[in-house]
């Protein structure tokens, strides 16, 4: 039996990071437009609650520009909650200095560009065709629902042809982060029942998110359509 939240209203907003710097028709602007068109009660970033009221200058080493700005924009006038999930090992604190150079995923993705396996092509051809689902696109074409599809295929496909060797760590770990960061978001939607919230997340978080709340919520809440918010 799914749990019903009556009239809650959530924007599953999927982002590009950096690369809305040099993308014209989806540009950091473009964000905050959209945010300011949906009106949300409370919003949701990809920061850990642990970090989400850290100074700039600490969340700008860890943190994507637009969820530092969103935070900074518009934290005086919503609450606006971290649910990112980076490591069990640094739960309940903040990151330490050279955290990322040291992590074990982070070492082995930085083998697998270098390592010349046949595989590595066929999965350099689907992430090349992907991202095209996102380059120079607007906000509705990036959220259109095309881009989580290739990207869920993208990772499927990706678990099963390392399944049993070193890279398997890297699967292992998304998998993880996408359900702690699942859960941390329905943690939020709970608390604010009957509210408009807003998330903002990675593009590749959007597809496993979108799963997660459906099959805890299922028609109990609704998804705003993306089409309505963000015309130029």
């Amino acid at each position: 039996m799914t749990n019903t939240i009556n009239k809650t209203e959530i924007m599953i907003l999927g982002t590009l990071h950096g690369l809305h710097r040099n993308n014209e028709a989806y540009s950091f602007d473009d964000i905050f437009s959209i945010i300011e068109q949906f009106n949300p009660d409370a919003a949701g970033v990809e920061i850990r609650s642990e970090d989400i009221d850290q100074p700039k200058e600490y969340l700008s080493k860890y943190y994507p520009y637009e969820m530092i700005e969103t935070k900074s924009r518009f934290g005086s006038r919503i609450p606006v909650h971290g649910f990112d999930w980076l490591g069990d090992e640094i739960k309940g604190r903040l990151i330490p200095d050279g955290y990322f150079q040291k992590h074990q995923v982070k070492i082995l993705e930085a083998e697998f560009e270098a390592d010349t396996i046949p595989q590595k092509a066929y999965f350099e051809k689907l992430d090349h065709d992907r991202m095209l689902l996102v380059t120079n696109k607007t906000a509705q074409e990036c959220n259109d629902g095309r881009y989580d599809a290739s990207g869920e295929d993208y990772y499927a496909q990706f678990a099963a042809a390392f399944a049993g060797t070193k890279y398997q760590l890297i699967t292992d770990f998304y998998r993880k982060r996408d359900e702690n960061i699942g859960r941390n978001i329905i943690s939020i939607i709970e608390q604010n029942e009957g509210k408009k919230i807003i998330f903002l997340m990675g593009m590749d978080h959007r597809v496993f998110a979108i799963k997660n709340i459906r099959a805890k919520f299922g028609d109990g809440i609704r998804i705003a359509e993306m089409a309505k918010y963000g015309d130029k």
